[in-house]
């Protein structure tokens, strides 16, 4: 048996060291959140500020029976009327029991008993006494004092002047008033009243929950320092879904224009 001796084999090692792996790029998680920002960004927007759509609705009138308002409001007179004082008048009787006759000149005053002083309006021939009788004459007078203490009652005059004239007023001397004031109504008063009374009104009418189709027709009363106002209105009304928001009502014949605003529903789309 023979041994073969074999050649021994030579084996070459290399060792090469592999490359670093590269990190992974933020590029497309950046991109990613951004877009996730972006629709969350809409979606409260589009929440917070929704979109709103204009549109007229035309629909039947429903007129209400008619109805009536009144109120009243009494006038206060602001004005004042001033009136002055007036002077009383009457007539002196003059006599004369002499056989002279006399002349008493225009503006001659007599004092009365109660001291208010009176003037003749214009000088008086007395013609003299005889064996008929006295001499005998009246002659218009008036107070020299305005007011009513100048209305001196008959006989306040008596007098005799000389030895034969005698004065007297016979009857009580009139018409003497003292000044005073009353209200006036001006015209800015009356217009107050009308003005308070339509407040009125307008208080009653707002508590109406329809539409005013036409302008109310007013009538309007003064008696005894009062305004009497009243109106009469015609209504409709009308019914519309809730979610409607009226912004103005407009009669056109028989119909109603409605302006309203909605919020638009979001249209919801289905992805399979």
């Amino acid at each position: 048996m023979q041994t073969v001796d074999e050649k021994p084999e030579t084996i070459h090692l290399y060792v090469v060291r592999e490359d670093d792996r590269k990190p992974p790029s933020p590029l497309p998680v950046t991109l990613a959140v951004l877009c996730l920002l972006v629709i969350i960004a809409v979606t409260v927007y589009s929440g917070n500020h929704p979109y709103y759509e204009h549109q007229t609705l035309r629909i039947p009138a429903q007129f209400l029976p008619l109805q009536i308002f009144s109120a009243t409001e009494p006038i206060i007179p602001t004005g004042v009327k001033r009136y002055a004082a007036t002077t009383a008048h009457g007539t002196l009787t003059v006599t004369n029991g002499s056989v002279i006759e006399a002349t008493l000149p225009k503006g001659i005053i007599f004092t009365g008993k109660s001291g208010v002083e009176v003037v003749i309006d214009e000088a008086v021939f007395v013609p003299a006494g005889s064996a008929a009788g006295y001499g005998y004459v009246t002659v218009s007078a008036h107070a020299m004092v305005r007011g009513k203490s100048g209305n001196i009652t008959a006989y306040d005059i008596n007098r005799v002047e000389g030895s034969s004239i005698y004065i007297r007023n016979l009857t009580p001397f009139h018409g003497g008033k003292d000044s005073y004031s009353v209200p006036l109504q001006l015209p800015q008063d009356r217009r107050t009243a009308i003005d308070a009374a339509r407040a009125i009104l307008t208080a009653q009418e707002a508590k109406i929950q329809a539409f005013l189709a036409y302008p109310c027709n007013e009538t309007t009363q003064v008696k005894n320092l009062v305004v009497g106002l009243s109106w009469t209105c015609q209504f409709v009304t009308y019914h519309i879904p809730a979610f409607y928001h009226v912004t103005g009502v407009r009669i056109i014949g028989k119909n109603l224009l409605i302006d309203v605003w909605f919020v638009v529903r979001p249209m919801r789309i289905w992805v399979k």
